[in-house]
């Protein structure tokens, strides 16, 4: 029996005009719904957006929910795949998995600013998700970096984190709104360029993330497989791990005030026998 192994791990938005320290946390909660993922036996890779998939085979279709925090996940995203029909002495060399925009996840991460007040300090910044958080209405979901709770210790970041519903944004230059309040209609928001960058040092953080406009409420990635993989007599099975370590993402833009975001999912892929 072959196995075909994809491993998620995750890769963060880059935002482009930051200025300030980012760092990231774990995510306790973090759902995502795949509506397809395909192989491919090429991928042309004009730039870090293009997301062609040539010889396009799909693997997995219909849209599914995951918790990827749960140790049955990998069994879940295997269950849903199917290897029926690969063409026979076809030799796949990528895969291309499209997700919904749309990301549920809970978590915390220790926001302070480079050079701002040390640990202990009452305005000291551990942010966290808070369910109230949302969108501004004239930015839209894809244009918003969403408001985060700042807590003055960790413990208290990780027992008040609440699960909150994010977006994958669309690229912007100066164009993102920074919520400052859970409501993001303060006054006091701000803008910033925002840039998905999945070429960053290494191939396995994805070859290609598609950039897709504000009415489009899927994205897709481009990966490498480890190794190229031709398909034989025996069908594959399809196996999916998760990591969730780094995968909340935060910074602190005011001194007691932080937004947060999330790290989309991305894979090293490999076929065993």
């Amino acid at each position: 029996m072959r196995l075909i192994l994809i491993t998620f791990s995750f890769i963060g938005i880059i935002l482009s005009t930051s200025i300030w320290a980012a760092t990231e946390g774990p995510a306790t909660v973090y759902k995502i719904t795949m509506t397809q993922i395909e192989l491919c036996t090429g991928a042309p890779l004009a730039d870090e957006h293009d997301t062609t998939c040539t010889g396009s085979v799909i693997v997995g279709t219909g849209e599914k929910t995951f918790n990827i925090t749960s140790v049955s996940a990998g069994l879940e995203v295997g269950s849903w795949l199917s290897t029926a029909g690969l063409p026979m002495g076809v030799t796949f060399t990528h895969a291309k998995p499209t997700i919904k925009r749309e990301i549920v996840f809970k978590g915390s991460v220790d926001a302070e600013a480079i050079g701002d007040d040390s640990p202990g300090d009452t305005n000291y910044c551990y942010c966290r998700s808070e369910s109230d958080s949302t969108f501004n209405s004239t930015a839209g979901k894809y244009k918003s970096l969403q408001y985060g709770k700042c807590e003055v210790t960790e413990a208290l970041a990780l027992a008040n984190a609440e699960e909150n519903t994010f977006y994958v944004g669309t690229d912007t230059s100066n164009g993102t709104t920074i919520c400052a309040n859970a409501a993001c209609d303060s006054a006091s928001n701000g803008t910033t360029g925002y840039t998905k960058n999945p070429t960053v040092e290494d191939y396995k953080f994805g070859l290609a993330v598609n950039d897709p406009d504000t009415s489009t409420d899927t994205f897709n990635m481009i990966f490498k497989l480890e190794n190229s993989y031709t398909v034989g007599l025996i069908a594959p099975t399809i196996t999916l791990a998760f990591g969730t370590s780094l995968a909340a993402y935060a910074q602190e833009y005011a001194d007691g005030s932080c937004f947060m975001d999330f790290f989309y999912p991305q894979s090293t892929t490999s076929i065993t026998e």
